[in-house]
């Protein structure tokens, strides 16, 4: 395991993005170092750091590697989970192993975001059994249409959804120690071949109560989305600057100078807005019943698009040269493309924002 520090695994980031662009590698080598370095600590219940220092972090890497930032936002998520729902017994066998390294965490609540918004149904399903001492066991099917940080002792969170009762429950499991799982992994994705994606589905995946996280899905997504959100957002913001550097030393800057004069302005409002909604969260938990803040909601929006449009500018301005696949632009291009389709999606967003709306 490295012994290198945060900064100084950041500083290797440029060339391991070559590499994780153009090579069909994966990064958890990357992500154990990172996070057996302190990456993932901050704004944990034990930590004395902020969740705006993790914010910060995760911003970092993703000026050098938007696809590096993701897998440790992914895992930072799961971390939380553990961190602040899981039983003590759940939290002492796994908290350890997240915050060394040792194991890795996926997050896989893309259906369930999508459920709350009320865009689409909860695809994961689960019947349950009790026994004689009022103890349940559950079968569960069904899809995780994406997931990523899939190996094989990775700790995965996800929802489901009892279709007799439509009861939700958050679970979390290590699915390679369980029969009933069967994981495909992506392939030719665009700048994220290395992030270990694919899909998951369940065959009657037997669980027991130690694997419940919570049945108060409403609660749970209330008080995790703002920091969801707001780490998600910060990778976005990492991409936007890391364009508008590139772009400032291109050669076909001028024609474009008042669109980068209008995207910085953009990139200072929204950094500002980042660090304003994340201060809110110095103190746990957060307000929220379900739906984030349409804030948190509004930011990680708007973040992505100004992603994607930057990204086109530095194409325009960078000329020809950008347009080699192996050129830093081109795989920035390909990360912004990559901001509409990660859950919640620019459609999900897009809904459940005019939702609220429209409800207040």
């Amino acid at each position: 395991m490295s012994t290198l520090s945060i900064d100084q695994i950041i500083e290797t980031l440029p060339e391991c993005a070559a590499n994780t662009d153009q090579e069909p590698g994966d990064l958890r080598e990357f992500l154990s170092s990172f996070i057996a370095a302190g990456g993932v600590d901050f704004g944990l219940s034990e930590s004395s750091s902020s969740i705006a220092a993790q914010s910060q972090i995760i911003r970092s890497v993703a000026e050098n590697c938007v696809s590096s930032a993701f897998v440790v936002w992914s895992h930072r998520m799961t971390t939380e989970y553990i961190d602040r729902w899981a039983t003590q017994s759940v939290r002492t066998k796994y908290l350890p192993e997240l915050l060394s390294g040792s194991r890795i965490g996926s997050t896989a609540l893309a259906t369930a975001l999508a459920d709350k918004s009320g865009k689409e149904l909860l695809p994961i399903t689960f019947t349950e059994t009790k026994d004689e001492s009022g103890a349940s066991a559950y079968s569960i099917s069904g899809v995780i249409p994406w997931a990523s940080n899939l190996y094989d002792d990775t700790l995965v969170v996800f929802a489901a959804r009892n279709e007799t009762t439509e009861e939700r429950v958050i679970f979390a499991a290590v699915l390679g120690d369980h029969e009933g799982v069967t994981v495909k992994p992506a392939a030719d994705l665009l700048a994220l071949n290395a992030t270990a994606s694919g899909t998951v589905r369940f065959d009657g995946l037997a669980l027991t109560d130690a694997n419940v996280l919570t049945r108060d899905v409403n609660l749970f997504l209330g008080q995790m989305r703002p920091r969801f959100l707001v780490l998600q957002s910060s990778f976005c913001l990492g991409l936007v600057r890391a364009s508008l550097t590139a772009t400032a030393g291109a050669n076909g800057l001028a024609p474009f100078a008042a669109d980068v004069e209008e995207f910085t302005a953009e990139l200072e409002r929204l950094s500002a807005k980042l660090e304003r909604l994340a201060a809110t969260l110095e103190t746990y938990p957060a307000p929220g019943n379900g739906h984030a803040p349409l804030e948190f909601l509004k930011l990680r929006l708007g973040a992505a698009e100004l992603a994607q449009a930057v990204s086109r500018v530095e194409l325009a301005t960078v000329g020809g040269r950008g347009y080699y696949t192996a050129s830093a632009t081109s795989r920035r291009i390909r990360e912004s493309l990559f901001l509409s389709v990660q859950a919640p999606t620019e459609g999900s967003l897009r809904w459940e924002i005019s939702q609220l709306t429209s409800a207040a």
